[in-house]
Formats: structure tokens, sequence, C-alpha cells
């Protein structure tokens, strides 16, 4: 499976999996209510939404280093 590089070197799925869900929310609140040819009417999305939304994706990275911190020193 493709993933990315930490700031450390080392291989990190979870990296890959918050930089795909960061794009998505930032397509989805850029293209909020925009019609588009094949989806249609796309749903409205305020900032707060946009708010709750990149704060629990950052809180899933966060996590990851905090957790990587604790286990392994954050050494590299």
């Amino acid at each position: 499976m493709f993933s990315l590089r930490d700031s450390r070197g080392r291989e990190s799925t979870t990296l890959l999996f918050v930089a795909l869900s960061w794009l998505a929310i930032w397509l989805k609140f850029v293209l909020a209510g925009a019609t588009l040819p094949l989806f249609g009417l796309v749903p409205p999305m305020s900032a707060t939404e946009f708010g709750l939304a990149a704060a629990g994706v950052l809180a899933i990275w966060l996590g990851r280093e905090w957790t990587d911190k604790k286990i392994n020193g954050g050494g590299p």
C-alpha cells in the first residue's frame, strides 16, 4: 500500500489518510453550493461544519504523533 513519509523519514499510513481526508474536506468546502454536471447540487457547508471536520482530521494526526512520542520517546 502506498504511504507517505513523516518528518522522521518513516513510512506513515496514517499520514496518507489524513492528507486524503484533508483534501476531501477542502474540496467539499470549496464546491459547497455549486452545481456539478455529474453530481448535481453540492450541499452547502458552513464554516462551523468545516472547522469541526478539519479539527476531527487533525485530531487523528495529532493523536498519532502523541502516541508515537509516548511509545518511542519521539526520537528517530
